[in-house]
């Protein structure tokens, strides 16, 4: 058995660090499939904790597959890899016999031009739904952006008395396209204490994360260069891509990054993919070491280029990062791509992205297309944050008021959830990925949480083949911790309802026998 160290003193609560501890010794592989840990009483004395800790922290690694208990027996650590790949094997086989002819490039223009607007109309479809979840007096686990109301007193105004301390006449002539030296320098100086060494002229300002994301759906279109996403996915990526005129390919993840074997069928020439490895946006999840691997290993192969979205990474609560794509790859296969929206204010529109400086020049004489340059102001306000070490006490502060959220959240669903539905643990960013038993909607179940006064995002909203019907996200963020309590609450019983009855077939719309 492995010897593991706590720290009593730490924010991370004694359970996640054990539990964290035994999750990296299976990756690691200092412990093996049939290892047997020691018994709950035994456990609790060796590591100087209480029983339930252990117990709590057994309960995550069951949940996600890596242990398994035999009553009288014990606890043994299972064979998680081979049950994924169990499970996939099935989804796998059936990939590859419907696997599209749409990115054949032998396809008619017309066949894929009617694809996509189909994929756009169901999606249109979701979104007039969503309206109705927007009301003003629901309880929201909807929103993926900061709650304003965690801001201290008088704080944007400090922002902008800050920035104007220096020479103001700057911020009235629009500046350098590429954006303002004195923040692209802060930003590098920021990745550099991450241990991504970058200079000013490999990061391109842009006005939030979503234009990076459509200069390089741009770029993409205009070398034909093919794209594919992991799915689920934030939709505002795919659709982005799409709309630009490329075919988007998805392949699927799971809690613990792509899935590398549908990625056997993308070979023999570049491509493009995109991934959210930190705190991924639906799940919540980081990536893990061997999935890092095997997309390293496929793009060196391929000559692909990552397209790394890393608008969580400065919310991590708990646990070790996961290694940068950037420093894996480097320059001429990466693109990173982020802002402070989730951190600060979406409303700012800071964003950035991070290349080699000829990828950057390129992008650059794109973006001198769209808007010249993103506006300086706004530029000058992050980049004083950055400088002033505000920016890391404002870290410090809502860190720990999402880490109480997130904490209750859980352990409301623990309470009260009905068995049969599960659900990831973030060890950082916004939300967590809810699944159904199988046969249930999600869209059917957000129909009857609305009338019941609260709102959540149904999985179809994060793939832009509308799959993932089961599933849904709940978002920490907006919520205080009243309303956290009230609202699961809520929802556990709204779930209850739902199963009371027999599941179906939810069918195109998603919405099956609802009533």
């Amino acid at each position: 058995m492995i010897k593991i160290e706590i720290n009593k003193k730490s924010d991370q609560p004694l359970y996640a660090q054990i539990r964290d501890s035994i999750e990296q010794a299976i990756l690691n592989k200092t412990l093996n499939p049939g290892d047997k840990l020691p018994s709950v009483a035994c456990f609790a004395k060796d590591v100087g904790v209480t029983q339930a800790t252990i117990r709590r922290a057994l309960e995550d690694l069951s949940k996600q597959g890596f242990t398994t208990c035999h009553v009288g027996r014990g606890t043994f650590i299972e064979d998680f890899e081979a049950k994924k790949q169990m499970n996939g094997n099935a989804s796998i086989i059936s990939f590859k016999e419907n696997f599209n002819v749409f990115r054949n490039s032998q396809s008619r223009p017309e066949l894929k031009f009617a694809a996509r607007r189909l994929r756009r109309g169901i999606s249109d479809g979701l979104k007039e739904l969503m309206t109705l979840a927007q009301q003003g007096n629901l309880i929201s686990f909807g929103k993926g952006i900061p709650d304003p109301g965690l801001h201290e007193p008088g704080f944007f105004e400090a922002m902008v008395k800050d920035a104007l301390t220096e020479n103001h006449e700057k911020y009235i002539t629009s500046l350098d396209c590429q954006g303002l030296i004195e923040l692209r320098e802060e930003i590098a100086s920021h990745y550099a204490g991450k241990g991504v060494h970058i200079t000013p002229d490999q990061i391109l300002i842009t006005n939030g994360s979503q234009q990076a994301a459509t200069l390089v759906a741009l770029d993409a279109a205009e070398r034909k260069l093919p794209v594919i996403c992991e799915a689920p996915c934030f939709q505002g990526i795919t659709e982005t891509v799409a709309v630009h005129g490329n075919w988007v390919d998805t392949i699927p993840r799971d809690e613990f990054g792509p899935v590398p074997e549908y990625l056997e069928h993308f070979t023999g020439q570049p491509f493009l993919l995109y991934v959210c490895p930190e705190f991924h946006n639906p799940m919540g999840t980081d990536m893990a070491p061997d999935r890092h691997e095997a997309l390293v290993q496929w793009a060196r192969k391929n000559k692909a280029v990552i397209l790394s979205d890393e608008i969580f990474q400065d919310l991590r609560l708990e646990g070790t990062p996961p290694k940068s794509f950037y420093n894996s790859l480097g320059e001429e296969q990466t693109i990173i791509m982020s802002s402070v929206s989730k951190t600060l204010m979406s409303g700012l529109r800071v964003g950035w992205m991070i290349s080699s400086v000829s990828r950057i020049r390129e992008f650059t004489k794109l973006k001198r297309l769209m808007d010249h340059s993103c506006p300086p102001l706004m530029q000058g306000m992050v980049a004083k944050l950055f400088h002033s070490g505000k920016y890391n006490e404002h870290l410090l502060r809502i860190r720990s008021i999402y880490f109480e959220r997130r904490n209750l959240m859980l352990e409301c669903l623990k309470q009260l959830m009905p068995e049969g539905v599960t659900w990831t643990t973030p060890k950082g960013g916004f939300s967590l990925w809810v699944t159904l038993p199988e046969g249930y909607s999600s869209i059917a179940l957000l129909l009857s949480a609305i009338d019941k006064g609260i709102n959540f995002l149904p999985g179809p909203l994060f793939d832009i083949d509308q799959r993932f019907v089961k599933h849904f996200r709940l978002s920490f963020a907006w919520s205080d911790l009243e309303k956290i309590v009230e609202g699961i609450e809520i929802l556990a019983d709204t779930v209850k309802e739902i199963l009371r009855h027999p599941p179906g077939d939810s069918g195109l719309s998603g919405l099956g026998n609802f009533q």
